[in-house]
């Protein structure tokens, strides 16, 4: 399914989308208040992590000329600051919806990752097979329509994507489980509902080239 990306999303560069992610967790990330969320001040940020004001800055305004980017150790003290894993400073709105979406629709890949999961656990290439026993993949053309080589195509490249990034989800989500034959299976139901809800409509040629560097490479 296509997740729809609104056009003001698009505007943002990665840097100012982490701004406005830091910004946003940081408006909330202090001390209760009678009740209440409050702030958590920047110079609170710089005494629990270390950092300079000039290395914050360009972390929490969005308009910030430095060509600087900051190294995953700052992200990981700063994530640490707001007390969330950095995998969350670092989504994207479209990466929630895709998020919430999956969550949605997991149960069906959750029955199916059971059922194709065995004592012997298995590896990556098991979301790929939930997602065809949940028949979301791969997509054809409808039997006894015209068949439009471009709409192939198109068809063929979205298969490849879908197929390429549910691999990659399940191993990266699969070493989890830790041995744990439930968890194993939750964690590929996981990554196959993702693949399958992060798959763009038309996906570029090049993000399933071999030689690209893809959203799923």
């Amino acid at each position: 399914m296509h997740v729809p990306v609104p056009a003001a999303a698009l505007k943002h560069t990665p840097k100012q989308q982490l701004a406005l992610s830091v910004t946003a967790a940081l408006r909330v990330a202090g001390p209760d208040r009678a009740g209440q969320p409050d702030k958590l001040r920047q110079t609170d940020v710089m005494r629990r992590t270390g950092m300079s004001r000039s290395t914050l800055r360009p972390l929490v305004d969005t308009s910030d000329p430095s060509k600087r980017n900051p190294d995953l150790a700052t992200l990981h003290k700063l994530a640490h600051a707001i007390g969330v894993p950095l995998a969350f400073v670092l989504m994207t709105p479209a990466d929630w919806r895709a998020l919430v979406k999956a969550i949605g629709s997991i149960s069906d890949h959750q029955v199916a990752a059971h059922g194709l999961a065995t004592d012997a656990l298995g590896g990556p290439a098991l979301a790929e097979a939930v997602l065809k026993k949940c028949k979301v993949h791969p997509e054809r053309p409808p039997l006894g329509a015209v068949h439009d080589p471009q709409e192939i195509k198109r068809l063929d490249v979205r298969n490849e994507w879908r197929r390429r990034c549910s691999v990659v989800m399940a191993a990266l989500a699969q070493p989890a489980a830790r041995g744990d034959r439930k968890c194993f299976a939750d964690l590929t139901a996981l990554a196959a509902a993702l693949a399958n809800e992060m798959t763009p409509y038309n996906p570029a040629p090049d993000d399933c080239d071999g030689n690209a560097e893809g959203p799923c490479a």
